[in-house]
């Protein structure tokens, strides 16, 4: 019978429930700020000049509060440059059945120019929604700083559509 009448079942592998992925690093540049700044549109000069930053009480060009998301997918990139299994297909990701479920960012401390930062992501559990036509997968990442400590926390629900 074809897949598209009658869709395997389980397809997160959830035997990674609790593997947490290994530290990445990146290193966050002022320039990369201000263009993502600036491709949002936000012309505030705090995050396109270190003299308007320092003014305004920063140590350096704050990243705006959606920049975790370049921070995600940068480490994304270095991972499999490195030769890392990107955590999508360690659990087991179907992108033809893929969805966005939900998606928290939880604030601790700003990210600022010249902070080196790592990003990590732990499988936190899997569901079953709707009588078994849904799955979902829940994933945390988390952005650090070595002095400052946790910067960012990403709650994250992928859902893969069964039928």
């Amino acid at each position: 019978m074809s897949d598209t009448i009658f869709p395997p079942r389980g397809l997160f592998n959830r035997a990674t429930t609790g593997l947490k992925t290994d530290p990445i690093f990146f290193d966050v540049e002022a320039g990369r700020i201000s263009f993502f700044a600036e491709t949002l549109g936000e012309d505030d000069p705090v995050y396109h000049d270190r003299d308007d930053a320092r003014a305004a009480g920063h140590p350096d060009v704050p990243a705006p509060p959606t920049f975790p998301c370049v921070v995600d997918l940068e480490t994304s990139r270095i991972a499999k440059r490195m030769g890392r299994t990107p955590i999508y297909d360690l659990i087991g990701c179907d992108y033809t059945r893929l969805l966005h479920g939900e998606e928290t960012y939880e604030y601790f401390g700003p990210i600022y120019a010249g902070d080196r930062v790592s990003f990590t992501t732990e499988v936190v559990g899997f569901e079953d929604k709707k009588g078994g036509a849904l799955e979902t997968a829940r994933l945390r990442a988390e952005i650090r700083h070595a002095r400052r400590g946790l910067l960012v926390a990403i709650e994250r629900v992928l859902v893969h559509r069964l039928n």
